[in-house]
């Protein structure tokens, strides 16, 4: 396919920062200090990130996790921002091994998947946390090893987590990286995921899940990718986007569709 209506797409429509993640992602371009310094300077003393990304809100862990995810497409994971913000994990980190909003953020406003005290949002919180652990290298810390406990406490027998369509398949992804005693919980995560047919999926899920699955090797003959990836290329806009209700923009959405067709070779981008 053509990625060039699909990047005119997002240098029209997308801010700054997202710009700059885009360009990473595809052109492995670095991104300029008048891009990321603002949004770094966003990250409180604790080294969260702040509710609403809202310089002076008190520090969230999904607003946390969200800013370990622009930095990875910044090319800033091993960063000492990233660094802070993993600790700041840590420290959040419950005695069960699992993760879960302070209660005081709660004026704030929140999304079903991130409320304190729910169990469903625990589990999402819990899944991207680990993600992002494994992801900056920290699989032999005990947060992550905790956390793998704290997750399989809260999955059924099919292999889906608890919750949110969502902790399925970070979760997956999660126990993919976790290592070869962890495979069978990650193939029974897969199977829960393509027990539900993809044409029913929103098209930023089948983005999101491909985006966190390619990551941990995913093959592109698993029929889950085969399947995304030709819902993907039906889904396509004929402005080059593809659209989420979650994503105002459609930028976001955009170049993680991107980001998947270019990791398994439908698309390719020269630096």
């Amino acid at each position: 396919m053509d990625g060039a209506p699909s990047v005119s797409f997002i240098e029209e429509r997308g801010t700054d920062l997202e710009k700059a993640r885009m360009r990473h992602v595809l052109f492995g371009a670095p991104p300029e200090p008048h891009v990321v310094d603002p949004f770094v300077r966003l990250q409180n003393p604790d080294g969260g990130f702040p509710c609403g990304m809202a310089h002076g809100n008190r520090s969230a862990v999904h607003k946390t996790l969200n800013g370990l995810w622009w930095l990875d497409e910044l090319g800033l994971l091993a960063s000492p921002p990233a660094g802070r913000a993993f600790r700041y994990l840590f420290d959040a980190q419950r005695d069960d091994g699992g993760w879960d909003e302070d209660p005081a953020i709660a004026r704030y406003g929140l999304l079903p998947w991130v409320r304190p005290g729910d169990l469903g949002a625990r589990v999402y919180l819990s899944s991207y946390a680990a993600y992002w652990l494994a992801a900056g290298g920290h699989e032999t810390h005990p947060a992550f090893q905790t956390a793998l406990q704290f997750l399989l406490q809260h999955r059924d027998e099919s292999g889906k987590f608890h919750g949110f369509h969502h902790s399925t398949w970070i979760a997956t992804s999660v126990f993919a990286m976790a290592g070869p005693e962890y495979a069978e919980v990650a193939e029974q995560g897969l199977q829960a995921l393509l027990d539900r047919p993809l044409p029913e999926w929103p098209v930023e899920h089948i983005c999101w899940a491909l985006a966190y699955l390619s990551r941990v090797g995913l093959p592109g003959e698993h029929p889950l990718v085969e399947r995304g990836l030709a819902e993907l290329l039906h889904r396509q806009r004929s402005n080059g986007s593809w659209a989420s209700p979650e994503d105002e923009s459609g930028a976001v959405t955009t170049t993680q569709a991107l980001k998947v067709l270019k990791h398994y070779g439908l698309v390719q981008f020269e630096p």
